[in-house]
């Protein structure tokens, strides 16, 4: 079993279903619940191979991360499998 860890900043407080439409990562919730939360916004993922891609999460589905708008890379998306990532990291406010 992959142990997986959720790196992240906090900048002020926030709420994953607030109205102010922000999203912070719930200890409470699965992996999979936590990167959904953040559907449209922008994550850093570092896979287990050390391999970290940046860019704005589209999707998350069948074991499967889409990130799209790639930080440094244009016009490129990723699809990465839920079971290679060590860690995520996100800005919350």
């Amino acid at each position: 079993v992959l142990s997986f860890f959720l790196v992240f900043f906090l900048a002020g407080t926030a709420s994953a279903t607030g109205s102010d439409n922000s999203s912070q990562f719930v200890p409470g919730m699965t992996f999979v619940e936590n990167l959904k939360a953040f559907t449209g916004k922008a994550v850093t993922v570092s896979l287990s191979s050390g391999q970290t891609y940046t860019g704005t999460v589209k999707e998350v589905k069948n074991g499967l991360l889409h990130l799209e708008k790639l930080s440094q890379k244009e016009f490129f998306d990723v699809l990465i499998i839920l079971d290679t990532i060590s860690a995520v990291e996100a800005r919350v406010r």
